[in-house]
């Protein structure tokens, strides 16, 4: 009889972390680290190229996402990229062709991928000292599995994955869970209840953000202010308030965009909303939402100064990803007849399973995330207003937290309803 064992690949994109605890608005003391100069990260020609592809697949998982999720949600586009960036190591045939194209690369090398990602988690922890970023990649491999060499061996060159083989029982549950408690400040205390017989390795990237403001919001200004549902409801919900001097925003007949730097500014917050929502939805927005447009509204920016009024929010989203990576083109790698032959060749592969937990929090200093995604693989326009006094984003936004040098996406969401 066959086994029917499976590679579990838990991709753990724990992702930004922006807590800004213990900094009150008129404190001398710095939160933590100092100012550092900003600098744009050294991209070369073909690094750029490879970076324009990972933003449109950001926008394509953002719309994805946006059209199967009825209201909040939170993704991390750059933490899945560097997760199926090592799964991708591990492809062969037309399973490797449908997930390079899903992810961007298409016409790409693996080196030329794999080195890009290597630059861009060396890189961001540098960018800001008032900034903390963090990455981590692992392997768990199960004592008797035997997981080729180079595959191993790519992803420790490139990702600096560490490498474990367990015995797969209760104890390397606790292990994994310490593992990603720990690279994510307990954001994810727990990722796995227990490890089925079948499983056959785990595969996890973890990224961690922590910042604050370059500007923060005092907590005395927040007051309960009304907000407008899409069904045209109104509710109450605490609502900060902030007089943004020279912020950057762009506006037209169908959005308003506003821009929120952290720390020295490389980081940034980007929130977005209908500038008229009798004429145009957040839904729509996003659905025509893509790189072009996207870099379109950023080169459009211009410094304003105004009062900002923007909800507190917190919320948790769990999302099975199976069918957003079907709709972007991944087939095979869901199949029997699935091609991973660079992890091994003694046990066909394939994937059962993409999920997502995600948990964020907005608030007056900053902003909380964290987010679990886990790959479950079987064997068998117009120019900007003139005048400017207030921006109220008191109907449902969108956001999208961004390294400005790169473009690249760390974050995005939704926000149909503000919880705190």
């Amino acid at each position: 009889m066959k086994t029917n064992n499976y590679l579990f690949l838990s991709l753990c994109l724990c992702i930004p972390l922006f807590a800004l605890t213990g900094c009150d608005n008129d404190s001398s003391e710095e939160p933590f680290g100092t100012d550092t100069e900003r600098y744009d990260i050294p991209l070369d020609t073909k690094s750029l190229e490879v970076n324009a592809r990972g933003q449109k697949f950001a926008f394509n998982f953002y719309k994805e996402m946006a059209g199967k999720e009825e209201s909040n949600f939170c993704i991390s586009p750059l933490s899945a990229s560097f997760c199926l960036g090592m799964v991708l190591n591990g492809a062969n045939g037309n399973t490797y062709t449908e997930l390079q194209e899903a992810l961007g690369y298409e016409g790409l090398t693996n080196e030329e991928i794999n080195a890009y990602a290597q630059m861009m988690q060396t890189e961001l922890p540098k960018l800001d000292g008032r900034t903390v970023f963090m990455n981590a990649n692992s392997m768990w491999i199960k004592d008797d599995f035997q997981m080729l060499e180079p595959f191993v061996k790519t992803n420790q060159t490139y990702y600096n994955a560490e490498v474990y083989n367990e015995p797969f029982n209760m104890e390397t549950v606790d292990k994994i869970n310490h593992w990603c408690a720990n690279k994510t400040n307990d954001l994810i205390p727990k990722m796995l209840e227990t490890i089925s017989p079948n499983t056959l390795a785990c595969l996890i990237n973890a990224i961690y953000f922590k910042g604050v403001w370059k500007m923060e919001f005092d907590k005395g200004d927040t007051k309960d202010k009304p907000f407008h549902l899409k069904d045209g409801s109104e509710i109450k919900v605490p609502t900060m308030k902030q007089q943004a001097t020279n912020y950057y925003y762009y506006g037209d007949e169908q959005v308003s965009v506003v821009e929120l730097p952290y720390g020295n500014g490389v980081f940034s917050l980007v929130l977005f909303m209908p500038s008229d929502k009798k004429k145009t939805s957040l839904d729509e927005l996003i659905a025509d939402l893509d790189a072009d447009r996207w870099n379109q509204w950023m080169s459009n920016l211009s410094s304003y100064s105004f009062d900002l009024y923007l909800p507190r929010f917190t919320m948790e989203s769990s999302m099975d990803l199976t069918d957003v990576m079907r709709t972007l083109g991944v087939k095979d790698a869901f199949k029997s007849e699935a091609d991973f032959t660079n992890i091994s060749t003694e046990q066909p592969l394939f994937i059962g399973l993409i999920k997502q937990n995600t948990f964020i929090k907005v608030d007056e200093s900053g902003t909380e995330a964290a987010a679990v995604t886990i790959v479950d693989m079987d064997t068998s326009a117009l120019p900007p207003a003139t005048t400017l006094k207030e921006l109220r984003f008191d109907h449902p936004f969108g956001y999208v937290l961004k390294e400005n040098s790169t473009g690249a996406i760390l974050f995005a969401g939704r926000v149909d309803h503000p919880k705190s």
